[in-house]
C-alpha cells in the first residue's frame, strides 16, 4: 500500500518570459500556490508513529528550500531557466528530491485556474 501526504504553500514573485509572443512577456507577478506529496513508508515507532512525514516537518522544508529562495523575487535573476510554471515547478521537485524527500508530484498554481504539474 502506498502513502502519501501533501502539503501546501505560497509564494508571491514575478517574471517575464522574454520571448513568449503574449502579455505574459512583460514584467507580471503571481501568488504562487505550491502542492507538495511526498510518498513513504508510515512510521511505526517514536514521535512520528503513524505518519509519512510530519506535516509540520514538510512546511519546514518547504518554506526553507522554495519559499525562501522565491518569495518575492524576481525569478528570471534567481532561477537558470526560462521562469515558467512548468520550469519552476521541475526546480522545486528537483531540489526537494536533492534535500532526500521522496517527492512523488509537485503542482505549481500560477492563477486559480491554471497550474503545472511535475510527478515521479
Amino acid at each position: 500500500m502506498r502513502t502519501s501526504v501533501t502539503k501546501i504553500v505560497s509564494f508571491d514573485a514575478a517574471h517575464s518570459l522574454p520571448h513568449h509572443e503574449g502579455k505574459c512577456r512583460g514584467l507580471h507577478g503571481h501568488s504562487y500556490r505550491l502542492e507538495v506529496t511526498v510518498a513513504g513508508g508510515v512510521e511505526d515507532q517514536g514521535p512520528s508513529a503513524g505518519m509519512v512525514l510530519d506535516f509540520a516537518a514538510l512546511q519546514a522544508i518547504l518554506v526553507e528550500t522554495v519559499v525562501e529562495p522565491l518569495d518575492h523575487t524576481y525569478l528570471n535573476e534567481v532561477l537558470e531557466v526560462v521562469p515558467t510554471a512548468e520550469s519552476i515547478a521541475a526546480w522545486a521537485f528537483e531540489s526537494l528530491r536533492a534535500r532526500g524527500l521522496n517527492v512523488v508530484r509537485v503542482r505549481l498554481w500560477e492563477s486559480p485556474t491554471s497550474y503545472a504539474e511535475v510527478e515521479a
